[in-house]
């Protein structure tokens, strides 16, 4: 008997097919690797496929939604168009109302802060003149006013 008790032959015919046997190992391992490269080129192949038919369908899908809008507005009444493309004037004249309306309204607000900010400096100036007023103004009496002069650069 050989190196295993179930063979049944002689050592030639163990080796040989020991051999055969190694053989057909190295040729399943070469054809797994071979199935799993020809798989993985077929997965991008079809993914490839469904990325262009989606695209071609997108494509169609827009062409078809074109030519129904074509049609559809070929069908409506010159008037409506028209009001149609009044609305659309009207809506861009809104938009810029409203942005004339919110710069104006800056504006204002500025406008307030400056006001505020004079009757401060007005209220600040005139303490001098009112509290003189409240005193009887004789000949002797010393009126002390704060107005502002401006002085003119040399030339």
């Amino acid at each position: 008997m050989g190196k295993n008790s179930e063979f049944q032959g002689t050592d030639k015919e163990y080796h040989l097919r020991v051999a055969r046997v190694n053989e057909l190992r190295l040729e399943l391992e070469n054809l797994t690797t071979e199935q799993k490269t020809e798989r993985t080129e077929l997965s991008e192949l079809v993914e490839r496929h469904h990325t262009n038919l989606n695209l071609g369908t997108d494509k169609r899908c827009r062409e078809i939604q074109a030519n129904l809008t074509a049609t559809a507005v070929k069908n409506i009444p010159d008037s409506l168009r028209e009001l149609a493309q009044q609305n659309r004037v009207m809506k861009r004249e809104l938009l810029l109302h409203q942005e004339s309306v919110y710069e104006t309204e800056q504006e204002i607000e500025q406008l307030k802060e400056d006001i505020r900010q004079l009757q401060k400096q007005f209220k600040k100036k005139s303490r001098f003149v009112t509290a003189a007023s409240t005193d009887i103004c004789t000949p002797d009496t010393e009126l002390s006013l704060d107005i502002p002069t401006y002085k003119l650069l040399p030339v």
